[in-house]
């Protein structure tokens, strides 16, 4: 219910509506400057380039028109320039606040958005949405709280991207010059001598390499079967199957769609060994070479494209055989082995030939693993974080932008 004081006003009402115009590649190029170009992405903003020349000047409220994007509301100010995909609006009068206009629209746009054909949100349809608003210092006030915490998701996710390059990099030094005695990376080019020539380059001396096949212990169902849905659905129980979906790149996902099954069908399909806590699992097919970690002692029921790695304790711990996995290097080699156009895919034969590095197991392979999952553990952290901060969002939004007295880090949205 929205407070008695808010006025209800269509978009038309309230704003000038507008069009952006066909800028393309040979534009950009041909007038480079300094005056952004928006088109219908949402990635960075939905910048597309820089012109040496504005359309535009001023605070505005864009949103995109055409395609996957539309409806993605965005907040601009300054000089810019945007493409014949976007729609502009500008406030007719200064009792509107365009940051607040923003956060407001994007509530209500998608629900406007047609999805026959191609998506669209044409500027009659935007203007016909009505949209509640109080007083301008209310608007303001809400915008800037709202401000708060969209910086605050921001820097957050700034600091992922930044943590997660930082573990590409420390997995290409970890993994190709390992820790010396002193749990230091090795430098080959101060210490040659601790080096050695090996088909994959120079590595640690004290590193042997060896055929994929020969670190295991086991490979559990690597049958090349199916479970049917239709046998999820009746199988009952709890015990996830996981297809190729559900694995991604370092974790398995079960909120995608996931299918369950009884423990008698999990008896009857899991004949080759029981999927364990630490025990690794990579995708064969569509995607190929998601790899994971079981992380807990639930059971799982696996499907044709997912295959589990139980490997030798005494030559390599799985922690480290998982991130070997998920490196560059070994990427590369499964993708170069791979067969199929369309979906990708790799046979058993040539997987179990492929180079794997085996450091020392019981000291440095330990090591690597734990300065790794280190800094797993702080992405996963800030992620956690990230996600908690949109939840508030969210709610933060749906209180203020009906009017609801919320306080937040000791002011109050509505004064």
């Amino acid at each position: 219910m929205l407070a008695d004081s808010w006025e209800m006003n269509q978009i038309k009402d309230v704003c000038q509506l507008g069009r952006g115009r066909v800028i393309n590649q040979n534009e950009l190029y041909a007038h480079p400057g300094q005056y952004p170009v928006y088109s219908s992405q949402s990635k960075d903003g939905g910048s597309f380039g820089y012109l040496d020349t504005f359309d535009f000047e001023g605070e505005y409220v864009t949103w995109t028109t055409d395609g996957a994007y539309a409806g993605t509301v965005f907040y601009r100010s300054g000089r810019f320039n945007c493409t014949n995909v976007c729609g502009t609006l500008k406030a007719k009068t200064s009792q509107i606040c365009m940051k607040y206009l923003a956060y407001a629209l994007s509530t209500k746009t998608k629900k406007h958005v047609s999805y026959v054909g191609n998506p669209k949100l044409m500027n009659n349809v935007m203007g016909d949405i009505v949209i509640a608003f109080p007083s301008p210092h209310e608007q303001r006030h809400i915008a800037e709280i709202l401000d708060t915490i969209d910086e605050a998701i921001q820097k957050t996710e700034a600091l992922i991207s930044k943590l997660k390059a930082m573990k590409q990099g420390l997995l290409h030094d970890l993994l190709t010059r390992g820790l010396d005695e002193n749990g230091k990376v090795r430098d080959p080019k101060a210490h040659p001598e601790q080096f050695k020539d090996s088909p994959l380059g120079r590595i640690p001396k004290k590193w042997n390499i060896m055929p994929f096949v020969e670190v295991l212990a086991g490979v559990v169902d690597f049958r090349g079967k199916t479970p049917l849905k239709i046998a999820m659905r009746w199988g009952g129980g709890n015990i996830p199957a996981l297809s190729a979906n559900n694995v991604e790149m370092g974790q398995i996902n079960l909120t995608k769609e996931t299918y369950y099954g009884s423990p008698g069908l999990y008896a009857r399909w899991m004949t080759s060994g029981d999927p364990a806590k630490g025990d690794v699992l990579m995708t064969l097919e569509a995607p190929l070479g998601n790899v994971a970690q079981i992380p807990d002692d639930q059971r799982y029921i696996l499907s044709q494209r997912v295959v589990l790695f139980k490997t030798k304790d005494e030559l390599m711990l799985n922690t480290f055989f998982r991130y070997q996995l998920m490196s560059e290097p070994f990427q590369r080699a499964l993708a170069r082995d791979s067969t199929g156009t369309t979906a990708t895919g790799i046979q058993r034969a040539k997987l179990e030939k492929l180079p794997v590095l085996v450091p020392p197991r019981h000291n440095e392979q330990e090591l690597i693993a734990s300065r790794i999952e280190a800094i797993d553990s702080r992405i996963s952290t800030e992620e956690q974080y990230r996600d908690k901060l949109k939840l508030q969002k969210k709610g933060l939004m749906h209180d203020l932008l009906t009017g609801k007295r919320v306080k937040v880090n000791d002011n109050v949205a509505r004064c």
